[in-house]
């Protein structure tokens, strides 16, 4: 991989990769966590406005540039990032740069393409809210970040989204979309010394600036019930349990990827699957996530079950909690469970997309991505005495908070 920093602090990342598509992809430095109080859903919203207009496009223009030549444009934003990516034939590799370059620069925000949109969102937030699968998993991250930016929901209120103003727009988008605060990241089969000028050609325009690194106080968590119940119109009953765990900087992160793994990874033969679906029938599908932000994270268990079953399910849960944290791993368990972990990550690593997402993502927060076989080392160094103490510490049943939608 080829890196540089350039001289208005933009970062630019290329992976080279014998393929007619050609990724390209802008990672912006904003999230949902730095949105006010009172506009909350506004990064989301800005995300969406920037496909609605430029002092020299319009939406159909932006629609048009990409999908004419059989590319697509994406864009998502999570708590601590926006990302904005297109793929298309490496032919049109320069267009799809000089597209993104225009919308991250030069968007306009117009009124009534911005009411537009407000109709839009709020329809988003409606459909969201009858999924319960989805909506329990916002609720439960207010629970336990409860007080904190990272608690509020991506998409906003209603109320919010509703309140937006060009103006209000047009301030969050200067104040964040800054050049210093962006990493252009691309993979294919490009002549990387000619894409990194038409970078520059491209951001002539901005100051020149350092990269921006942004700073986080640690939340201080306000307490929270341990355990809750929301009525819902629900058919299935749905359960998330789980705790805040390490932030995306500390080093004990790989060891707890692989117990979360070992307990509800991707696999049919994780703990968690094994006990609440092969065994007892009480969950079609249960997992168990870790996402890791810049100062915290969050580890939680997620599964939908039968009325019936729901304490039960909750009960197995916690015996698995518990077998976790008190009984050490075997060797042999230990050394499968680092096999299967290396074996999922270079299958996920042949997922282009995926991969190009995540290769953006992590050059945005920590200035360099890591090869895979240095991860893969990290992973064959881990003991089973390391993993102990990381269990001891993130999984105990009283730390857990519970979170059931009835």
């Amino acid at each position: 991989m080829e890196s540089k920093t350039l001289r208005s602090g933009l970062r630019f990342i290329h992976r080279q990769l014998d393929s007619p598509v050609v990724y390209v992809g802008i990672a912006i430095g904003v999230g949902t966590r730095h949105e006010k109080r009172g506009e909350y859903g506004l990064a989301h919203f800005t995300e969406h406005m920037l496909f609605k207009g430029t002092t020299s496009r319009s939406s159909k223009d932006i629609i048009m540039e990409l999908e004419d030549v059989g590319g697509e444009l994406n864009a998502y934003t999570g708590k601590e990032e926006t990302i904005l990516y297109a793929l298309c034939p490496k032919a049109y590799a320069e267009r799809a740069l000089r597209l993104m370059a225009d919308i991250v620069q030069n968007s306009v925000f117009a009124p009534h393409e911005l009411e537009k949109e407000q109709t839009v969102v709020i329809d988003e937030i409606h459909s969201y809210e009858d999924s319960p699968s989805e909506l329990i998993w916002d609720e439960f991250e207010d629970i336990v970040f409860k007080g904190h930016a990272l608690g509020h929901a991506i998409l906003g209120t209603e109320k919010t989204v509703s309140s937006f103003t060009q103006k209000k727009e047009q301030r969050f988008f200067e104040e964040h979309y800054k050049a210093s605060n962006m990493a252009v990241f691309s993979q294919g089969d490009i002549d990387v010394k000619a894409f990194e000028a038409l970078i520059e050609e491209c951001f002539s325009h901005a100051p020149e600036a350092t990269p921006q690194r942004r700073t986080y106080e640690p939340p201080r968590l306000e307490e929270s019930p341990r355990q809750i119940t929301r009525r819902r119109d629900t058919s299935q009953r749905h359960v998330i349990i789980g705790a805040s765990a390490y932030s995306m900087h500390d080093k004990r992160r790989l060891g707890l990827s692989l117990l979360v793994n070992i307990l509800g990874g991707p696999g049919m033969s994780s703990r968690l699957n094994m006990s609440l679906r092969e065994e007892s029938g009480y969950a079609y599908n249960v997992d168990c996530v870790y996402t890791a932000y810049s100062d915290t994270g969050l580890v939680a268990i997620n599964f939908g079950c039968g009325k019936q079953h729901v304490q039960d399910a909750i009960a197995l849960t916690h015996q698995e909690l518990k077998r976790i944290t008190e009984e050490q791993l075997s060797e042999e368990e230990l050394e499968q469970a680092k096999r299967q972990l290396k074996g999922q990550l270079t299958v996920a690593s042949d997922g282009h997309e995926n991969y190009f997402l995540s290769l953006g993502k992590a050059y945005l927060h920590f200035d360099k991505v890591e090869p895979l076989d240095v991860t893969m080392q990290r992973i064959d160094a881990l003991q089973a005495h390391d993993l102990a103490e990381i269990a001891r510490e993130i999984f105990p049943s009283e730390r857990m908070y519970t979170l059931i939608y009835t």
